[in-house]
């Protein structure tokens, strides 16, 4: 996985989340933009087709703890589904792209 952190607010995300390693790095890179005062965070998620549960932990506790309003666009229609599966298009305000 190869993460990119955009501007003040986005991430890009290349590759399958799928380690540990790639759990701190996701954690890392949102805890700075957190730190710099960012609310408002877009992780553009461009060929994932999963996300381990760790990820998805960290994601659900900066919403309800760090308040961040979290937008997460994926471009992998398996990794729409799996968090549609899990109900968390919702809480991730998860868009599909092309």
């Amino acid at each position: 996985m190869e993460l990119k952190i955009v501007d003040a607010n986005t991430i890009e995300i290349l590759g399958n989340i799928k380690s540990l390693d790639d759990y701190n790095d996701i954690k890392i890179s949102t805890q700075k933009l957190i730190k710099d005062g960012c609310i408002h965070m877009t992780i553009d998620i461009k060929e994932s087709l999963s996300m381990v549960s760790s990820v998805i932990g960290y994601l659900i506790k900066m919403i309800n703890m760090d308040k961040v309003d979290l937008h997460i666009n994926v471009w992998d229609s398996r990794l729409y589904n799996l968090l549609d599966q899990l109900n968390l298009v919702h809480t991730f305000n998860v868009s599909i792209k092309k």
